[in-house]
């Protein structure tokens, strides 16, 4: 008997419209292939009154249906829930708290992308958590490190994959013609939302590599962003291509021969563009934080040390550059790495081995049955949220009218991801981003203050860019 999943989340994505998140695209790609092995709804708030209630079939194998836009606690009948035999929720809207209204139980598995997720996620997520019944699963042995430091949860790590028949290496030549990348230089290459990029510190990084090996044909090669633009040259050596048809995206992989993924991001949990360009056959070069310790293996990259002080992330620039200047110096090293980047993701990040994994887990859960016992009915009217090891009692509509009290500390939680505990030596830059400047405490207060310094900033190292982005 076929079972009945229900995926819930934010990061939904139905394949069309505006540029993914890499969150939403292993959301959608996971949904369509567990469709094999069950039947798989994606469950979509809507405000409009013609949409609720609707399901609606989808080309990926699995339907969309519609219910209403939650107003305070969620409160899912019993007539939707008997639907299913477990939720997938993605991401922290707490679409859990329905368990206070109904004597319906139906498992939970919890797939989180970031740690920035599980500042608002953990807290009430622990007041409703069945053990033994629910699961959590993380991509990364970081997330969940993170996660065991504040809540003693048990965790299944399962990493995300790349699709290796995709991504792919493929003909340098003919990738640069397509994309109009130039044939006669050395190009490092970044992918991904622009947001999470640090551009100058990327930019500086390709010029000291210049600087090192005295080499003239280095390129900086960036895609990605929510607009399709015309390949533009921002400087002599920094060339970008905009967000990419999903075709060209292996395409513009294919241009690279190294990848460089400079990036320490609070939005940052597993990494998915770094495993795609390891499937290319690409040597990686990047940051000693959360996921690409797991995947950035020794003999398939380099990682820089990280540090946290003072509120930032800082990245040491000279390992950047360093690794690079090696790779960029010796052809045979930049190929043998990347073949074993390629047989790395072959071994351990495929989407069978992702599906199985996702299958094996759900299957035990829904198994099990409903519990004797839920934590949440112990005490009449309230929650009782375990984090830190201390029990806190609040009503629900205490906890949803003040999600401030009930985040966990930011500090604690991301002094965890960095490699050193102190900035020794030379080298180190902050790392500053749209995505940290949003998702930092640091600059909660001055939010607006400091993104309009970071345009102004890129604005004056790189006013090509930032005008073909306003036009």
């Amino acid at each position: 008997m076929r079972r009945s999943i229900a995926v819930m989340g934010w990061t939904l994505w139905d394949g069309r419209g505006t540029a993914p998140t890499g969150g939403s695209v292993v959301t959608y790609e996971l949904t369509r292939r567990l469709s094999r092995h069950f039947d798989c709804e994606m469950v979509f708030e809507t405000s409009d009154e013609e949409k609720v209630g609707r399901t609606v079939e989808t080309d990926g194998g699995f339907a969309k249906r519609y219910v209403p836009r939650a107003r305070g606690p969620w409160r899912l009948g019993e007539d939707f829930l008997r639907r299913y035999d477990l939720i997938h929720i993605w991401s922290w809207p707490p679409v859990y708290t329905y368990r206070a209204f109904t004597k319906a139980f139906v498992p939970h598995c919890h797939t989180l992308h970031s740690a920035a997720s599980m500042m608002d996620w953990a807290r009430p997520a622990s007041a409703f958590f069945n053990p033994g019944h629910d699961a959590v699963a993380l991509a990364s042995r970081c997330l969940a490190e993170a996660l065991n430091r504040f809540w003693e949860v048990p965790v299944d790590v399962i990493p995300f994959a790349a699709d290796h028949e995709f991504f792919r290496p493929m003909g340098k030549e003919e990738c640069r013609e397509a994309l109009h990348v130039p044939a006669d230089r050395l190009v490092l290459g970044y992918l991904g939302r622009v947001p999470k990029l640090d551009l100058a510190l990327a930019h500086d990084t390709v010029r000291g590599v210049a600087e090192a090996t005295g080499r003239r044909d280095l390129l900086l090669l960036v895609a990605g962003g929510s607009r399709k633009v015309d390949p533009l040259y921002v400087r002599d050596d920094l060339l970008y291509l905009g967000r990419l048809d999903n075709p060209d995206v292996p395409v513009m992989l294919n241009c690279c021969d190294v990848f460089l993924n400079p990036v320490a991001g609070a939005q940052e949990g597993f990494g998915l563009t770094v495993v795609e360009a390891m499937a290319c056959g690409l040597p990686v070069v990047t940051t000693s934080w959360d996921g690409y310790r797991d995947t950035v293996a020794e003999g398939t990259g380099f990682l820089a040390r990280t540090c946290w002080r003072g509120g930032d992330v800082w990245i040491n620039r000279d390992d950047l550059v360093r690794a690079c200047a090696r790779l960029a110096e010796d052809e045979g090293l930049r190929a043998e790495m990347g073949r074993r980047a390629r047989r790395r993701v072959e071994e351990s990040y495929t989407w069978e081995r992702c599906v199985q994994a996702f299958r094996r887990l759900f299957l035990e859960q829904i198994q099990k049955g409903p519990p004797e016992r839920t934590p949440y009915g112990e005490a009449p009217g309230k929650i009782a949220t375990v984090i830190d090891g201390k029990t806190r009692f609040y009503s629900l509509e205490e906890a949803m009218k003040r999600p401030a009290e009930l985040r966990l500390d930011f500090h604690g939680l991301y002094e965890g991801f960095v490699s050193e505990g102190r900035m020794e030596g030379g080298g180190w830059r902050r790392f500053l981003c749209r995505d940290n400047i949003l998702n930092l405490p640091k600059y909660q207060r001055s939010m607006k203050e400091a993104l309009q310094r970071e345009e102004r900033r890129l604005d004056a190292r790189f006013p090509r860019l930032v005008r073909a982005l306003r036009e």
